[in-house]
């Protein structure tokens, strides 16, 4: 479980989601952090210090009328347990099919000169299931619904050697558009098309450090919200911590593009994609060497060409290539994909192929040896040369598992699910034969 603690202005949509027991996670920040006219903050705990611009008043504003002034900010301790699931029924215009298609359509809106980085599929602009929290944990009715509802995708970006994060934001919206307030916007535009545009570059410290933030809020004419903030934050690696490079690489205008791009809009037609991949990997001490994309190209490829001269392959297809081994969230030093493989000739099966690639992990670990005495079916066994072997194999759900560790302590791990009680198609001889494709090795 995840504890967070959301500040926010009453009657706004501008949050402050600061961390109180663990680290960020995506779709945890709304709408951008809050900006309190120039004063600092203490959490309870006294863990984080906040500091925000100044937001001056009285205010103009251009593009609004009237100027709402900032009112006092109010903590707010909430919870959310486990990822989600894509298809909930409270929230019908959303899938996984959906988050698919929106995943694809943020990562085509990117410019041509931002790279988004190599990482975890969670840190790649994959749109997340819907948030959808008990309303009782808010001081007021209605202010779940700010939260409620909303799919995030987060992503780290690169550009001209300054790297951030862009966060978007997609939410169903039948209430009008929110009051314009002193800090929460530096800028309203309204289209001929009746969309509205709020715009803010601003800046927030937590403990001294600064973090540079832009924000757009778009409010389209179908009744979508979306919201595209981007940082000169990046904490995608677990052992560098949060990093920030002084400038952000989207400019407004950029944003201003994400946030109306027609394929994120919740009315939008579902374009096919490549579904989305599930949670995979393996915990490590995040000692192993770095895997960078040139490494996982090559073991991409070694996967590729293994899968291709595996006996008993012609009647298999798959969701997606063999080799789509992305960084996980556990560090930068395992990799992992999860594969859905059907057969289409002779016995109907269906089941999940989860390959996890460790480029530094001890020969034997307690949670292997723990395993091995309690669990009859898993057995291991030690070459000469160091190599270990561990195969499980699980007749009463079809399940089977292999893991090779070798002597350079790259492990490879494969292991087969079924699907809704079918019969894998794919054997263990079969996984094993993939797992111990000679180019795997990195050594």
């Amino acid at each position: 479980m995840v504890e967070y603690g959301a500040q926010r202005w009453r009657d706004s949509a501008w949050f402050d989601v600061g961390v109180i027991v663990s680290t960020i996670v995506a779709g945890t920040v709304v709408a951008g952090l809050l900006n309190d006219p120039g004063t600092s903050e203490t959490t309870p705990d006294g863990a984080y210090t906040y500091v925000f611009e100044p937001a001056p008043y009285p205010a103009q504003i251009p593009g609004c009328d009237v100027v709402e002034p900032p009112s006092e900010p109010e903590r707010v301790n909430f919870a959310t347990v486990g990822p989600g699931e894509y298809d909930n029924p409270r929230y019908p215009w959303f899938s996984g099919a959906k988050a698919a298609a929106m995943t694809q359509a943020a990562v085509d809106a990117l410019p041509d000169s931002v790279e988004l980085v190599f990482a975890s599929p969670s840190q790649s602009l994959q749109f997340e299931p819907i948030t959808d929290v008990d309303p009782s944990a808010f001081p007021e009715e209605g202010d779940a619904d700010l939260f409620n509802g909303s799919t995030n995708a987060r992503g780290s970006l690169v550009r001209d050697g300054h790297f951030g994060t862009l966060t978007v934001d997609v939410q169903a919206w039948d209430r009008p558009v929110l009051p314009c307030m002193a800090g929460a916007l530096d800028r309203r535009d309204i289209r001929p098309d009746g969309t509205v545009l709020d715009l803010l570059d601003t800046w927030y410290e937590i403990n001294g450090v600064r973090t540079l933030e832009r924000t757009v809020v778009a409010y389209l004419p179908d009744g979508t919200r979306i919201v595209a903030t981007a940082s000169d934050a990046d904490n995608t690696d677990p052992r560098a911590g949060s990093r920030h490079s002084g400038g952000i690489p989207l400019t407004l205008d950029e944003l201003t593009a994400i946030a109306t791009t027609g394929s994120l809009a919740v009315t939008a037609p579902i374009i096919p994609a490549v579904p989305l991949m599930r949670s995979c990997g393996a915990f490590t001490d995040w000692n192993g060497p770095e895997l960078t994309r040139d490494k996982v190209t090559r073991l991409d490829r070694a996967l590729e060409a293994r899968w291709a001269s595996m006996p008993g392959n012609s009647d298999l297809t798959l969701d997606r290539p063999i080799g789509s081994l992305r960084l996980t969230d556990f560090g930068k030093d395992n990799v992992c994909e999860v594969v859905t493989v059907t057969s289409t000739t002779g016995a109907a099966g269906e089941g999940r192929l989860e390959i996890v690639v460790v480029s530094g992990q001890p020969a034997s670990s307690r949670q292997d040896e723990y395993l091995n005495e309690i669990d009859p079916n898993r057995i291991t066994t030690v070459s000469a040369d160091g190599t270990t072997v561990t195969r499980g194999f699980y007749p009463a759900h079809g399940s089977a598992y292999f893991s090779i560790t070798l002597p350079s302590t790259q492990q490879i791990i494969i292991s087969t699910t079924p699907i809704n009680g079918s019969t894998v198609p794919v054997t263990l001889a079969q996984i094993e034969y993939l797992a111990t494709a000679p180019e795997l090795d990195l050594g």
